[in-house]
């Protein structure tokens, strides 16, 4: 620990002072950094990381280890207070370390929001293929660990969640395969077209809607044709999202037929499509 002034007085200068490091970190600066707490050091080098060089960092990471500060925000992390935690997430994610990657998942599931965000945050960062298994488990369990959470890291480590997630689809009861469909559909990946189009048309209602609006959020217009099928769909709640997805697809093809949903008997359709022919109109007029 430093003087009790320490805080105020030279933690923008050690800041500066590692930003303006060249080449390897001077042994001044390495005693200094130390020297501090576990809690202490964490956010001045999260402050200092977006202005670090790479050289730098990797440095910053030895010594993190080699003086066991990595252990101690890991315990943290496990079992600190929620501030604690959280800055020992996001200090873990920043230096990317590989073997937070547990203590992280574990942390997603955190009553604490800002646990849950800055473990998912860190989750982000690390871009960890291993986690795959373990976050594709956990769409089967939403209370343990939240969906959007999971979406999100799914979403970051990019295409190659696809593939599980299109496996995962075709094994799942329509509870959890509209959770994954919706993931899906935020990749906006053309692979995935033709298992969604399958959903939609073969799919029970629940899991038809939630393919008509991943259809939507895609933006691809290939998908419009069967979307307007679906218009004529026995489920109020299958035609309504049919509809709006039509309307965030701009297809003003399907103008008659959203404009036939207007007299449908269910209001949910009615509202969609008088939302979706607005949006039509507006695209027509741009």
């Amino acid at each position: 620990m430093l003087w009790p002034g320490w805080r105020r007085r030279d933690r923008q200068h050690l800041i500066t002072d590692l930003a303006q490091c060249r080449g390897r970190i001077g042994r001044g600066l390495r005693r200094q950094l130390s020297l501090l707490d576990p809690l202490e050091l964490a956010p001045l080098l999260i402050a200092a990381w977006p202005r670090l060089g790479p050289d730098i960092r990797s440095q910053l990471v030895s010594l993190a280890e080699e003086e066991g500060f990595v252990d101690r925000w890991l315990e943290l992390l496990a079992r600190g207070r929620a501030g604690a935690r959280v800055t020992a997430a996001t200090i873990l994610g920043e230096m990317e370390v590989g073997r937070a990657l547990g203590p992280l998942l574990e942390a997603l599931g955190e009553r604490e929001e800002g646990v849950q965000l800055a473990a998912t945050a860190a989750l982000i960062r690390l871009r960890d293929p291993r986690c795959l298994e373990p976050l594709l488990a956990a769409l089967a369990e939403p209370r343990r660990w939240p969906p959007a959470r999971v979406a999100e890291i799914l979403l970051a480590l990019g295409p190659v969640s696809i593939p599980p997630l299109l496996a995962l689809l075709k094994q799942s009861a329509p509870e959890l395969a509209v959770r994954v469909i919706a993931i899906l559909g935020l990749f906006k990946d053309p692979r995935t077209l033709p298992d969604l189009e399958d959903c939609l048309q073969r799919g029970p209602a629940p899991v038809r809607a939630a393919a008509a609006r991943a259809l939507g959020e895609m933006g691809l217009a290939r998908a419009a044709p069967l979307l307007q099928l679906a218009l004529a769909d026995p489920e109020a709640g299958v035609r309504a999202a049919a509809a709006r997805a039509l309307g965030r697809l701009k297809y003003r093809q399907a103008r008659k037929q959203l404009q036939a949903c207007l007299d449908d008997g269910a209001w949910e359709v009615r509202a969609a499509a008088a939302a979706a022919l607005q949006e039509v109109a507006a695209a027509r007029e741009i």
